[in-house]
């Protein structure tokens, strides 16, 4: 029986969850195991915009009561419907993302929860960068989905914590500031 992997690379904003998904991505495959890569930005972003607007909204909205209520978790499930799929044919999935409801909820824990076939193995990262490099990398990246972030910085950054499932241990903390060797050689240790 196969017992697909599903990689959770968690973060906030900036940490470089894109980033070293990518580069995760091209080691695996030099050694010659495929991952199918399920952003939830790049799942939804041909619906949940024009979703949005159609909601009387701005389209590039990620921080709104309305987003959060209305579209925010059909991202999610959009996402992980897809990795049913993936995974049940025997694919390993890696998904860069907050996740912050599923992890604040331990449904990240749990492939019933999740909606995964039992035999899935979870596996979970939160990446950390300081905020002054966070922001700056939201700066350089100008995906207009950030810009409430940086109009109302003081607030979003005031309101980050840390989540209690990477608090307790249940989640290992990456530092993201590492060697891109390093932090790839960690993510194929948490894995095996």
């Amino acid at each position: 029986m196969n017992h697909p992997t599903a990689l959770f690379i968690l973060g906030h904003a900036g940490t470089g969850k894109s980033f070293i998904t990518t580069h995760f991505i091209e080691r695996q495959q030099e050694k010659g195991r495929a991952w199918c890569v399920l952003d939830k930005d790049v799942v939804s972003e041909r619906w949940s915009g024009p979703f949005l607007q159609a909601l009387g909204h701005a389209p590039d909205d990620r921080d709104s009561p309305l987003f959060k209520e209305k579209v925010r978790d059909l991202e999610y499930l959009s996402t992980l419907r897809i990795a049913q799929d993936q995974l049940e044919l025997g694919l390993n999935v890696v998904f860069p993302g907050p996740w912050s409801r599923e992890l604040a909820s331990s449904a990240l824990f749990s492939t019933e929860a999740l909606g995964l076939p039992p035999t899935v193995h979870l596996r979970h990262v939160w990446l950390e960068l300081p905020l002054t490099v966070r922001k700056d990398r939201i700066v350089r990246r100008a995906d207009p989905r950030d810009q409430w972030k940086l109009d109302h910085w003081e607030a979003y950054a005031n309101a980050l914590q840390r989540p209690a499932a990477v608090q307790d241990g249940r989640v290992p903390v990456m530092d993201a500031s590492l060697p891109l060797v390093e932090q790839i050689q960690t993510l194929e240790a948490l894995i095996r």
